[in-house]
């Protein structure tokens, strides 16, 4: 599998909050390849949230994007990423632990998984919104 970063990059990353995924994140594999793989995690999971939440096609949309739209749709990848750096990946924790029973309900583990500051940048983006409109990629969705 060819992991590639679509929207954000390591450097992107190292540029914005002074870290260095590559150095940062270690183990057996290659560093570049370990900080791409976490970062294409992240702009999968935006996607997918967006996309199931919001009623979107992030990957058909950004075409249209305005420079504007597409400069805060990366912040706020950039600010998710950070947000999973330094708390952990939320989103993929179940909130259960064997030793001690539930420690988090689902519906509160779903209230903290995104960054309060990447959801100010979707709001920017017009992307923070359930509103419907007719687009041509939308149209064809139900077809």
């Amino acid at each position: 599998m060819d992991i590639k970063t679509q929207y954000i990059t390591p450097d992107d990353f190292k540029q914005y909050f002074g870290i260095d995924l590559m150095a940062q994140l270690k183990g057996d594999a290659n560093p570049s390849d370990k900080a791409e793989a976490f970062l294409k995690r992240v702009e999968d999971q935006m996607e997918v949230y967006l996309n199931s939440t919001f009623f979107k096609n992030i990957s058909v949309e950004w075409s249209h994007f305005s420079d504007f739209q597409k400069e805060h749709y990366r912040k706020a990848l950039l600010e998710q990423a950070y947000y999973i750096f330094k708390n952990g990946d939320i989103a993929r924790d179940s909130g259960y632990e064997p030793d001690e029973g539930l420690k988090i309900s689902t519906h509160e583990r779903k209230e903290i998984m995104l960054s309060e500051i990447a959801k100010q940048h979707l709001e920017m983006t017009g992307l923070w919104t359930r509103n419907i409109r007719s687009s041509p990629w939308f149209i064809g969705w139900f077809m």
